[in-house]
């Protein structure tokens, strides 16, 4: 009945690719569609489920009054968000044999848990996503009861689809098998700033993991929780921004403190050089000066006998008179 069997704890019941991927699927569309076609940016084939009401356009699996009987509690759907309202709902069976069903949507915006419906909501990036439900865990948070199985499943418009598979626990990227693994095509090198045309897949080579290039989610069912988880990581963020941001203008400001003390002391020094300069032009001028002034060698001598013969006659005068 199932689309492949046990294998590493893993279990398929939807795969795009193959010649009916729907065969265990029933379909039901109202002013909507169920197609296939090539999706672009993996270059493969997907299935896109679309409508102008949500609710109308659907499929379910299995088919009629049948149920899944899969016991494994992890649900992982790899989805393209087209950015309009989209839902998904599962039904399982838990402890005390009773139907429950989990209501995902990202129209909702509060979670809310009733006896046998519990309604979360859920938020997709753009592109590819991986999509991981944990639904032990929400029925024993949601429920206080021990999860059984999982026995019918719900995906709702509007949404493209590659692959939908239950598994024991969460598998990390390096350990899944390469068919469970979603590839973008790799582009070739051109001019830079311009964008690549992505290059036909002929095999594996040219085609490269898109680990990088999906986000991986996981539904919450606290919706305070996890809004203050995110207010305080945006504080958090805000916080380490600010301290750097000050951290960036207290260096700036030493920065400029330093080059500032740097300038004073360099004019100071310059000041203090044409100081000197200027104390050593003047004495050199005083000196000059007192050079110029002073007589020479035999102007000396001239001024000597000048001084002499000027005191004999002053004498000579003196005795006359007497």
């Amino acid at each position: 009945m199932y689309r492949n069997s046990y294998q590493r704890g893993m279990l398929t019941v939807f795969y795009s690719v193959g010649s009916k991927p729907l065969a265990i699927w029933e379909t039901h569309t109202k002013d909507g569609y169920i197609t296939r076609f090539l999706d672009q940016d993996i270059k493969s084939m997907v299935l896109e489920i679309g409508g102008t009401n949500v609710s109308t356009t659907y499929i379910t699996c299995p088919k009629g009054n049948q149920v899944l009987g899969i016991t494994m509690p992890f649900l992982v759907m790899i989805v393209k968000n087209l950015k309009k309202y989209f839902s998904f709902e599962v039904t399982i069976l838990d402890e005390t044999l009773t139907r429950r069903r989990f209501r995902v949507s990202n129209f909702q915006s509060n979670t809310q848990i009733l006896p046998l419906c519990t309604v979360m909501p859920i938020g997709l990036s753009d592109g590819w996503n991986q999509i991981q439900f944990n639904l032990g865990e929400f029925t024993r948070r949601a429920y206080k009861k021990q999860f059984v199985e999982v026995q019918k499943l719900k995906i709702n418009a509007n949404i493209r689809l590659r692959r939908i598979y239950f598994t024991e626990r969460l598998i990390p990227d390096d350990e899944l098998p390469p068919e469970y693994k979603l590839y973008f095509p790799l582009t070739s090198k051109g001019a830079k700033g311009k964008k690549n045309a992505p290059e036909p897949v002929s095999g594996k080579e040219n085609i490269k993991p898109s680990s990088s290039q999906h986000t991986q989610m996981t539904v919450q069912t606290d919706t305070k929780t996890m809004s203050k988880v995110s207010l305080h990581s945006i504080k958090k963020t805000q916080s380490i921004e600010k301290s750097v941001a000050g951290g960036v203008e207290e260096d700036s400001e030493k920065k400029v403190v330093e080059e500032n003390k740097n300038d004073i002391e360099t004019q100071e020094n310059k000041e203090g050089l044409d100081n000197q300069e200027d104390q050593e032009k003047q004495e050199n001028q005083v000196s000059k000066e007192n050079e110029e002034i002073e007589p020479s060698g035999e102007e000396k001598e001239d001024i000597m006998l000048h001084d002499e013969e000027t005191a004999k006659g002053e004498k000579e005068t003196k005795q006359v008179e007497e």
